[in-house]
This record gives structure tokens, C-alpha cells and sequence, in this order.
């Protein structure tokens, strides 16, 4: 269990208004409370019931820039890729986390608890072999991926491609650990994917730049997810494969893994669309909301 929050309702709560500009009697319409119950909150240090720390918290990642809370976790936890290799425990929740909701996201039946009984080597009744094979995969990928990333690790095409192989094992029709030869088209996007012959040139120049991260990493990484969504380089495996490079990205700089969850798929497509038009703001805040996440388990 932990003994405190990352942050605390409290501090969301001033952050809220102090970032906003909205009052308390505001604060507590938005919440759907009383005005003395908010005074309570921020003066008295009563804490909020469950059900609305949680409304809190949406609030919070729905108003307020997140890029802060993520800079200053970092100097709290300074080498998380190396806390996870050696806290057993921690890296096994973070495999069962990131494996079940990546897989999840595209489409995956497994349940939580059936990815967990694969990733323990059990076995699980009524699934098809494609569906254990993802799990298995991810499952190694993210080892893969431990295995090679320390603060400071520079990403190149062999790593990103070798990433792409171990998801698509056992998928040969899929191309593992090569660029698509073909068109690829998504329901979610009005925008034109390139074509096959474009691939290599786009990626060369995502990769170029893909181990500088200015004065904002958490935006550059965030960006980068996009514009590796946007390229689509392979057949298959594009979500998953982006979303464990993003973690190495962030390891590599000192940050806790992005979790995005399933709960989130549609926020996190409408993130990559809004993206498509030039709006980055919800892609980056769904990122540090991910962040954060990644900072729970690490905490726990």
C-alpha cells in the first residue's frame, strides 16, 4: 500500500484553482459538492471520499498542465530503469500492466487476469493461440527492452526494429522487424498514411532526431509518438511497438513508463486525431496523465 498519494487531492485542488483562475464556490459546482465541503478540503485537511477524489483527479488532469508534476517526480525517483530491473515485483506489475492494456487497446480479448496466468507460464482455457502469443510476445519484448535501456540509451533502427520482430513472432505474414511493403488504411484518421515507399525516409528522419530532447522531453517524447503513429511503418503492431518505444524513450531520460490503459482508447485516439490537425496540447497531457501512472506502480 502507499503511505501517500503522489500528489495529494489537496495540492490538485490548489493547483486547480491557482492554474484556472476559478473560485471555491466554482470548484465545488464543478465537483457537485458544497462550498463548506471544499473548505473542509483545502483548510481542515479532511480528506475526500473515494468517489470524489477520483472526480478531483479528473478535473485535475482535465485543467491543469501536467508537464510540472511529471519534472518534479523525476527528481523524486532518478533512475526508474533501474529500480524496475531490480525490484522484481515492481517490473513484473509493470509487465502485467503495460502488456495487458497495450494488447488490450488493439483488441485483445485477454482478461487482466488471464494475461497475468500467461505471464506466469500458466496455461489459460478457451483462447486461441494468436491471443497467448501476443501476450508472450509483449511479454519478451518488454524484456528485450529492460534488458538494453539505462539513462542515457541512444534509440536506433536496429533496437526499434528488433522491438517490432519480438511483438510479431510467430506473425510471419506480418513482416516481424521490417518496414510494410504495402498501403495500410485506419478508420480513425482523415489523414493519408504514407506509402510503403515513403516509410523508410520518414523513419529515418524521426530516428535522426529521436535522441534529442530539448528543454521539453516529456512534449518531444509525446510528439514522437505521434509522428511514429502517423508514419504507421508496419503491417501490424504500429500501437503496441510505439508505445514501447515511448517507454524506452522515457527510461532512457530519467522518467517513469507511459501506461496508457484501455479505459482511456478512445481519449488516447482522439489525443493522435486532434494531433492530425495540429492540435498537440491533448496528446501531451494524456501522456504526463500516463506518466503518472507509471510513477503509481513504480511507488508501490
Amino acid at each position: 500500500m502507499n503511505k501517500k498519494p503522489l500528489i495529494s487531492d489537496r495540492q490538485k485542488l490548489g493547483r486547480i484553482l491557482k492554474e484556472t483562475g476559478l473560485k471555491r464556490s466554482d470548484l465545488a459546482r464543478r465537483l457537485e459538492v458544497g462550498y463548506k465541503t471544499v473548505y473542509r478540503w483545502l483548510d481542515r485537511g479532511v480528506q475526500p471520499h473515494p468517489a470524489q477524489s477520483r472526480d478531483i483527479n479528473e478535473l485535475f488532469k482535465d485543467t491543469v498542465d501536467l508537464v510540472p508534476s511529471v519534472l518534479s517526480l523525476r527528481k523524486t525517483f532518478k533512475d526508474p530503469a533501474t529500480l524496475l530491473r531490480k525490484n522484481e515485483k515492481i517490473r513484473e506489475r509493470f509487465f502485467l500492466e503495460m502488456t495487458y492494456h497495450s494488447n488490450a487497446i488493439e483488441g485483445s480479448r485477454m482478461t487482466l487476469r488471464e494475461t497475468e496466468k500467461v505471464l506466469g507460464g500458466k496455461n489459460v482455457k478457451g483462447r486461441e493461440l494468436f491471443e497467448i502469443l501476443e501476450v508472450t510476445n509483449h511479454k519478451n519484448a518488454l524484456a528485450y527492452l529492460m534488458e538494453k535501456v539505462s539513462l542515457g540509451f541512444r534509440i536506433n533502427e536496429a533496437f526499434l526494429l528488433r522491438l517490432h520482430e519480438i511483438v510479431m513472432t510467430g506473425f510471419e505474414n506480418k513482416l516481424p522487424g521490417r518496414y510494410r511493403t504495402g498501403s495500410v488504411y485506419l478508420s480513425n484518421t482523415d489523414i493519408r498514411l504514407p506509402s510503403a515507399q515513403e516509410v523508410p525516409f520518414q523513419m529515418r528522419k524521426l530516428l535522426k532526431a529521436v535522441n534529442r530532447y530539448g528543454k521539453n522531453p516529456v512534449q518531444k517524447i509525446a510528439l514522437d509518438h505521434y509522428d511514429f503513429e502517423a508514419a504507421h511503418p508496419f503491417f501490424d503492431g504500429n500501437g503496441r511497438v510505439g508505445r514501447l518505444l515511448s517507454a524506452a524513450q522515457l527510461l532512457s531520460c530519467g522518467f517513469a513508463p507511459a501506461l496508457v490503459t484501455v479505459g482511456e482508447r478512445y481519449n488516447y485516439y482522439m489525443a493522435l486525431s486532434k494531433a492530425d490537425h495540429g492540435d498537440s496540447r491533448n496528446i501531451v497531457q494524456m501522456f504526463c496523465q500516463s506518466i503518472l501512472r507509471g510513477y503509481e506502480i513504480l511507488e508501490k
